[in-house]
């Protein structure tokens, strides 16, 4: 028995030794894009990034960035009613990067459609947008698993509306005493249509999801912990951002979330993404943001206050 043994795993070792061998992996040549994301919501003026995109593996750093990727002499303009505005290249607080292309007099509007115009150097790229009326949550709550959890998720209740197709987008910001995102926070899911529930009263539970990793390597262990959670805490304020977007947008978004949350992997199969920019060599995205706010306070685990703010 002993000497079967010796002989399986004399086998096995030489098996196993076999099947180590070098590979090398030609990386082809990287086709780099423009690419052109931007966003007009009532209320709002509008915010526009120009940028080239890089290859996976490049090593990315603030220089590279500032002079590689982003691009600061592009003409971006937005057009609405017969007026024009052209966006200055300026520190935002509302960008990713803290640099986008904002507007300051055409302040988006529901109903109206705005056209987009990126001019860099003999090349123009441009794109149109709706923000289409605002939607109202019915109820937005913190969800419990049981009388013992203190780490609840949002879930909200909302009654479609029958005579349309609607699209239907999330973002949460958390202002808490430990954590106080800046930017707006993508939601699981980030958007969903109406096809499986149109003219009906339904429920979802909205995570917090996919916060953006940039400054990650600023952060310490404690801080990374906080921001990427999904559950909120005592003295959170929670606020959801609900937004009816157009189908292109629908499109991009679910899209980009599909590809951030699968695409860790290098060596997978990368999925299109839906782009709504006329011109060569582009991808991206233009965007109106019809979009109400309400806002969650957990203060106990039995005292709850919800305030609606519209816009």
């Amino acid at each position: 028995m002993r000497n079967i043994l010796l002989i399986i795993i004399g086998l096995v070792s030489v098996f196993l030794s076999s099947c180590q061998k070098e590979i090398e992996v030609d990386i082809p040549d990287y086709d780099r894009k423009i690419v052109i994301e931007g966003r007009i919501e009532n209320g709002s003026p509008a915010m526009v990034i120009v940028s080239r995109s890089v290859p996976y593996f490049d090593h990315i750093d603030l220089q590279t960035l500032m002079n590689d990727v982003f691009i600061r002499d592009a003409v971006v303009t937005v057009s609405c009613d017969g007026v024009s505005e052209q966006l200055q290249f300026t520190l935002c607080e509302d960008s990713p990067v803290y640099l986008a292309y904002v507007g300051r007099n055409i302040i988006g509007e529901p109903g109206k459609r705005y056209d987009l115009r990126v001019e860099i150097g003999d090349t123009v790229f441009t794109s149109s947008t709706t923000i289409l009326e605002p939607f109202h949550l019915d109820s937005l709550w913190l969800a419990f698993a049981n009388e013992q959890d203190t780490t609840p998720t949002t879930r909200i209740q909302l009654t479609d509306n029958p005579a349309t197709h609607d699209y239907y987008m999330f973002q949460i910001k958390v202002h808490g005493k430990r954590l106080h995102d800046r930017l707006w926070v993508t939601s699981f899911p980030v958007a969903f249509d109406d096809a499986t529930f149109n003219g009906q009263t339904v429920n979802y539970e909205i995570l917090r999801a996919n916060p953006s990793s940039l400054f990650e390597s600023t952060m310490t262990d404690e801080e990374k912990e906080e921001f990427y959670r999904v559950t909120y805490r005592k003295g959170d304020t929670i606020y959801m951002k609900t937004s009816l977007i157009d189908y292109d947008g629908f499109q991009y978004w679910s899209a980009m979330t599909y590809a951030i949350s699968l695409g860790q992997n290098p060596f997978m199969s990368p999925a299109p993404v839906p782009c709504n920019i006329k011109g060569e060599n582009v991808i991206g995205n233009w965007c109106g943001f019809a979009s109400t706010i309400d806002t969650v306070y957990y203060l106990d685990d039995t005292q709850l206050r919800r305030r609606l703010v519209r816009r």
